[in-house]
């Protein structure tokens, strides 16, 4: 059974409509405050959902060409075919070119410095590992440890010696998972060049309890040994 509304409850106005009420005089007496706020609104979402459809789009047209380039960096190892390394650095620049906020750019920068490494030409192998690493923020993949190291065998094969050593030792201050030993094992390798015996033996030693792998570690046991 339903309960009675008392004289007050049937006099008093609706909450409800008493609400919806304030809201229309309200709209009625600012209407061009009221219109501009809701166009503003409007506009925003649109802009922000045609910015999302863009940077999608952008991301994905570029992660098509990344793919590509990938693809012929295989072909290119296997047959070693040096055209098609030169293919290969084509592809990767006009990513760059063409979509150089993404992260397929990114990466492409870092791959140029590898296949510029790998065909010899190492100021230009410098110049790209250069650029990721001044743009590369987290590491928490490793590549920013590999770009660093990279330098640091670039300028170990300019004969460098303390310029690739001041890049080893930068990239073992990044986050580098399992890349310790490696690490260590290039700084050694440096100390020993430098007539730095004591150094050279305790990054060895580093690097030998970061190892697992037991023919490094008979390698690292043997250099510890002929420094001890």
């Amino acid at each position: 059974m339903a309960a009675k509304l008392s004289k007050q409850d049937l006099k008093g106005p609706d909450i409800f409509q008493s609400t919806f009420e304030r809201i229309s005089d309200y709209i009625s007496e600012n209407q061009t405050r009221f219109y501009v706020f809701v166009t503003s609104i409007v506009v925003a979402v649109a802009i922000a959902f045609g910015i999302y459809l863009y940077w999608n789009q952008y991301q994905t047209s570029a992660v098509e060409i990344y793919a590509k380039a990938q693809e012929n960096i295989t072909r290119s190892a296997q047959a070693r075919s040096p055209e098609l390394a030169k293919e290969s650095i084509k592809m990767y620049k006009d990513l760059i070119d063409k979509y150089p906020s993404s992260w397929s750019a990114q990466m492409a920068r870092y791959h140029l410095g590898n296949i510029y490494y790998n065909t010899g030409e190492i100021d230009n192998a410098i110049a790209s590992y250069k650029v990721f690493v001044s743009s590369a923020k987290s590491d928490n993949t490793g590549i920013k440890f590999l770009a660093l190291t990279s330098l640091g065998y670039c300028f170990e094969a300019k004969k460098d010696i303390k310029g690739a050593l001041s890049y080893f030792e930068e990239a073992q201050k990044t986050s580098k998972p399992g890349f310790e030993s490696i690490g260590f094992r290039n700084i050694a390798r440096i100390y020993e060049q430098l007539n730095d015996k004591k150094k050279a033996l305790e990054n060895y030693q580093n690097a030998l309890l970061k190892t697992t792998d037991p023919s490094v570690m008979i390698f690292i046991k043997r250099k510890i040994s002929s420094l001890s």
